[in-house]
């Protein structure tokens, strides 16, 4: 089981670092309760020489990179903004990060659960039976400190509640039958009318009136839109790269032989890329993340067709002139991100390899 436990922990590392917060806080829990017994094994140093070995590829491409993680944690900090509804979730503000980060705990895994989760962190303390999973309420409370120091984002230490709502569910399960049927029927009613705002259940205009039906917008007169962000960001790529295809096209062939297109988000590049052989455009560049890493493609650089607005301040800073020439606008994306402006840049200071090291941005 240890070298099982191993395997996890491996796998999930390459998926997001974020999990080796989980683990750290399994082990507090452990060291700080009677079961640190179950620690006291050679399979314990087996499990960890094991799982560290087969993450080691990535520790070692990290340290040949300077680390870039650290600097993607740093930049998305740097970044943290409101949506365009005005709803903060993170912010750079310690205090309000931590109320919103705790207030998130009591959504994320459904608001009438919480007395359920909250019953398996104290029914270890109270009730003998349980007693030896005293651990995982221990963990909850370092994890849970740990995130808030760290600024973690509210959803980081959601695969900890599996835990909770299973010892509070055997909680539960010793209540009267009428507390028992209350709580299922209040869950499973929660459940059923928050669905369509977890699940893509509803197409997206009857989603959109779903959403007005339950007061999240079209309020005071004002027209319904899609404010659910996940499924925002689902659109607007496709006609993204079609619209800097129609701006690549239209500049003079002299202009355009020597034109890079730029996008100042991996996620544009990536949608450019992706879509832009319909239009046979050029491969696009980027600098943020791993983009960056890719580096300009060969570009010049004496010709940018710059998308976004992000970069657009710096990228003055090295081009002479940068001409709008229109935006691409997806009236569904306008709970995330506003229209994306296309830029002409020309007239460089400098080539774009040298440029190149100045454009980077690490964060999401």
């Amino acid at each position: 089981m240890w070298i099982a436990l191993a395997l996890s922990v491996a796998f999930g590392l390459y998926g997001k670092y974020s999990m080796g917060l989980l683990v750290a806080a399994l082990f507090i829990g452990f060291v700080l309760t009677s079961e640190r017994a179950t620690l006291r094994t050679r399979w314990l140093a087996i499990a960890a020489a094991a799982c560290t070995l087969l993450v080691l590829p990535n520790l070692i491409w990290q340290w040949s990179h300077s680390w870039p993680f650290l600097d993607v944690i740093a930049g998305d900090a740097a970044h943290r903004h409101a949506f365009n509804t005005g709803l903060v979730l993170e912010t750079q503000n310690v205090f309000t990060n931590a109320m919103a980060f705790i207030s998130e705990q009591l959504v994320y895994a459904n608001p009438l659960s919480a007395p359920i989760w909250i019953a398996g962190l104290i029914a270890p303390f109270t009730w003998p039976k349980l007693r030896n999973l005293r651990f995982l309420p221990v963990a909850f409370a370092a994890l849970l400190a740990a995130s808030i120091v760290l600024e973690a984002k509210g959803y980081y230490i959601i695969g900890i509640y599996g835990g909770l709502l299973a010892m509070g569910a055997v909680v539960v399960e010793r209540a009267a039958s009428w507390l028992r049927v209350t709580a299922f029927g209040a869950l499973a009613a929660v459940a059923v009318i928050t669905m369509p705002i977890s699940l893509p259940v509803l197409p997206i205009h009857a989603f959109i009136d779903y959403s007005a039906l339950l007061g999240m917008t079209g309020r005071d007169g004002a027209p319904p839109k899609l404010v659910q962000p996940i499924y925002a960001e689902e659109f607007g790529w496709k006609r993204l790269a079609h619209d800097v295809a129609t701006r690549y096209y239209a500049l003079p062939p002299a202009v355009r032989a020597q034109t890079a297109i730029y996008a100042d988000t991996y996620a544009d590049a990536a949608a450019i890329n992706f879509f832009g052989h319909i239009d046979a455009i050029p491969v696009a560049i980027s600098s943020q993340n791993t983009y960056w890493l890719w580096g300009t493609n060969s570009n010049s650089g004496t010709s940018l067709l710059a998308i976004g607005a992000s970069r657009i301040d710096l990228l003055k800073q090295y081009y002479r002139s940068c001409t709008l020439l229109g935006t691409s606008t997806e009236p569904l994306k306008w709970a995330v991100e506003g229209p994306a402006p296309i830029y002409l840049c020309t007239q460089p200071t400098q080539s774009l390899d040298a440029i190149w090291p100045h454009l980077r941005w690490y964060g999401a």
